[in-house]
């Protein structure tokens, strides 16, 4: 049976079980993110950029700065990551500088498995081995930023970090 006669056919029994169809005119066209008629006078409210705490300066293996940003995130998802020797990581949120809930967590496993200084530089420390340490000199730079105890506390703080899996396996290398 030819399509335009099922069609047909469809409209005849829509009309026989007294079924009708209602045209709207004049509506309005689409607008995105609209959700209610209501809506579409509102303007939309923009989420507020997020508080910048830290400033990862990467560099090279020259020592020179590559670039400078504004989260681990950031860090992990640049291009330049595998040719960063070095991240320089510094506080630049706001202040007093109160430790959020996810950093104290991390700051509390290095302190129990022995790192010392305060919250704020152990806190530094693990960021810092979040990022990136260049692969031959890896264990110099751990052990730099204060050994076992800050390696725990970033594997705490970034479990799904790029560098989780070498720092897991320095781990395993010392211990």
């Amino acid at each position: 049976m030819p399509r335009r006669a099922i069609v047909q056919l469809g409209l005849v029994g829509l009309v026989l079980t007294g079924c009708s169809v209602k045209v709207v005119e004049n509506v309005e066209p689409f607008k995105l993110g609209v959700t209610n008629v209501g809506d579409a006078v509102k303007p939309r409210v923009e989420r507020p950029e997020p508080v910048k705490r830290y400033q990862f300066e990467c560099r090279g293996p020259n020592g020179l700065p590559l670039i400078i940003l504004s989260s681990l995130e950031e860090v992990w998802a640049n291009t330049q990551y595998k040719k960063f020797s070095d991240v320089v990581v510094t506080f630049v949120g706001p202040q007093p500088w109160v430790l959020t809930a996810e950093e104290n967590a991390a700051v509390n496993v290095a302190v129990a498995a022995g790192a010392t200084g305060t919250r704020n530089d152990i806190i530094l420390a693990i960021i810092k081995a979040c990022t990136r340490s260049n692969p031959p000199t890896i264990s110099t730079a751990l052990y730099g930023l204060g050994g076992v105890p800050i390696v725990k506390g970033a594997l705490t703080f970034a479990p799904m970090a790029p560098q989780s899996a070498v720092l897991t396996k320095w781990l395993k290398e010392v211990a």
